[in-house]
């Protein structure tokens, strides 16, 4: 009984000991991923005229950061982050980095907002739900997406990169930039969740419950909460 015992333990130590190399490899190529493709953007970039603020770390390493986020998975294998890009040109870098800020913000609102409609198309393909649920529930999100933008918090910016731009009309230099950001899916899904509710308390509390269930958003793990203080926004 002692020897049989003895086995299934060491039989478990080696499963775990197995799973954490295969984790470990898994990590490791994700890093090779990342590295290359950075390299690859950093030198196409540079052709078309684009650099990183003067005292910032390398562009391969910038990139390196905004890869490493979109080959990112959670527990199950699915992409853990949403993206969203933004672009402007300005007088003044301050005046292209704010717009550039604000539209890839936007664009993220946007990406949190299909999502959630998706989610919802699912349970209506599935007849989970019917359309006229569907529909009121897709109204809701579009209304909201302003309301969902104001609420991030703790976004990931990846990269800022910039370049000048000949404006000949006027004979002068403007700044373009070029940001990404991303987003925790699961934290994304939340603000859209409360957001979404409030605005359905006119509605009524039924279609609230069928948004939590559509949802179904996974319980943050201990010590997950988004690290608010240390994120650039």
């Amino acid at each position: 009984m002692k020897k049989l015992i003895r086995l299934v333990i060491a039989l478990v130590i080696l499963s775990f000991a197995f799973d954490s190399a295969e984790a470990q490899k898994d990590l490791r190529n994700k890093d090779l991923k990342a590295i290359k493709k950075a390299q690859q953007e950093a030198k196409r970039r540079r052709k078309e005229g684009w650099d990183v603020p003067p005292g910032s770390i390398p562009m391969e390493k910038t990139f390196e950061k905004a890869w490493e986020y979109e080959l990112a998975t959670d527990d199950d294998g699915n992409p853990k982050y949403i993206m969203a890009t933004g672009s402007a040109v300005g007088g003044t870098k301050a005046a292209a980095d704010q717009a550039a800020m604000t539209a890839a913000r936007n664009e993220l609102a946007g990406a949190i907002g299909a999502k959630v409609s998706e989610l919802i198309e699912t349970k209506r393909a599935n007849d989970q739900i019917d359309q006229q649920t569907a529909n009121t529930l897709d109204k809701t999100i579009s209304n909201s997406k302003t309301l969902i933008q104001a609420e991030l918090t703790g976004v990931k910016t990846a990269y800022k990169i910039y370049r000048n731009i000949d404006d000949k009309v006027n004979r002068k230099q403007n700044i373009a930039v070029e940001t990404k950001l991303f987003y925790d899916i699961n934290e994304g899904l939340r603000i859209a969740q409360r957001v979404i509710r409030k605005q359905l308390e006119n509605e009524s509390d039924e279609l609230g419950k069928q948004l939590d269930d559509i949802l179904n958003i996974k319980p943050r793990k201990r010590g997950e909460d988004l690290d608010k203080k240390n994120e650039n926004e």
